[in-house]
């Protein structure tokens, strides 16, 4: 009786649905907020968070670098398109002092200066005591 020799089937490419990538970014902006302890508002969030709005739209592919304002870390993230692959993002520790902003982050933080300057100084405190 002869054996024959089976080839693995290949892997099937298909797209990650919808629903699963809205989730798993979700999962890892949770962590980021609420395990590491990094405010949602942080401009470098807030552009990640555009990002995957469009990840979640599109489903394509999104594999870049983003330097976390305020912080010596730089955003390392990818966002795939096929089901086979999670979602991943890591924090390292930047060698670069000043790393060169992203169009996107840039505009977030003009945008932060901008409504600032609108809105004129802090009205005091409640917490303050008026003086006598």
């Amino acid at each position: 009786m002869k054996q024959t020799k089976q080839t693995p089937m290949p892997t099937i490419k298909e797209e990650k649905p919808q629903a699963d990538r809205v989730k798993e970014c979700i999962t890892i902006l949770k962590k980021l907020t609420d395990e590491v302890g990094i405010d949602p508002t942080n401009p470098s969030i807030v552009v990640l968070k555009r990002r995957m709005g469009q990840y979640w739209r599109d489903g394509k592919t999104q594999e870049d670098t983003l330097p976390l304002f305020g912080y010596d870390r730089m955003i390392l993230y990818k966002l795939p398109k096929w089901s086979h692959q999670d979602v991943e993002l890591t924090l390292r520790v930047s060698s670069i002092r000043h790393p060169p902003l992203p169009p996107d982050l840039e505009a977030e933080l003009e945008e932060r200066r901008n409504n600032a300057m609108r809105s004129g100084p802090s009205p005091p405190s409640q917490l303050e005591s008026p003086e006598k």
